[in-house]
């Protein structure tokens, strides 16, 4: 064992590029949020077809908006300090979850007030 420090080979130097860690930061939680909020409108498809394509998105959507918030929160956590980065995605697709996870919740509020 040598001190002398050898030079990295080609398969040791593929290192990924920080810029382009910081451009993907975020689209799984826009993804997500975008998908919980699509589910949101299942119900007010056409009455044609399947009563499981119409309701059974209803059943997903909370575990996808709180996946969009487990995605979400810990990349703007990571991109704090770093002026370079683009917050865009990650807070639209909190924010999207967020939506999606208060509007069942406000719904199932309503209801509950319209049966006392």
């Amino acid at each position: 064992m040598s001190l002398v420090k050898e030079p990295a080979g080609p398969e040791q130097q593929t290192r990924e590029d920080p810029v382009a860690e910081l451009e993907h930061r975020g689209t799984a939680a826009l993804a997500l949020g975008a998908t919980a909020v699509a589910m949101l409108g299942c119900p007010f498809l056409p009455e044609q077809l399947p009563p499981w394509i119409r309701f059974f998105p209803l059943y997903l959507v909370l575990p996808v908006a709180i996946m969009a918030l487990v995605c979400g929160l810990p990349d703007l956590w990571a991109m704090r300090g770093d002026g370079a980065a683009s917050r865009g995605r990650a807070r639209i697709g909190v924010v999207l979850g967020t939506v999606a996870i208060l509007v069942p919740l406000a719904a199932c509020l309503l209801m509950v007030q319209l049966l006392d």
